[in-house]
């Protein structure tokens, strides 16, 4: 599963892509627990989870074509 990482995010991921094992995440709370997992730093962080180009919830279903991106919150004037 390839994940997109932007904003601040990157410095904790090491850069703006990262390859993720799929195997057992069918959902954002899954995923965000193996994120969890791997970078303890992350449970810090406030980020939104984009799924298929929609902001998505811990329920959303993904699976290992879905497009995702982890997104630092942002605000715009």
């Amino acid at each position: 599963m390839k994940l997109k990482i932007f904003g601040k995010l990157t410095d904790l991921f090491n850069g703006n892509d990262y390859d993720l094992d799929s195997e057992d995440i069918s959902s954002v709370s899954d995923l965000k627990n193996r994120l969890y997992e791997k970078f303890p730093a992350l449970k810090e962080s406030t980020f939104l989870v984009v799924v298929n180009g929609i902001k998505s919830d811990d329920d959303t279903s993904i699976n290992k074509n879905s497009e995702i991106a982890l997104l630092p919150p942002y605000s715009g004037g």
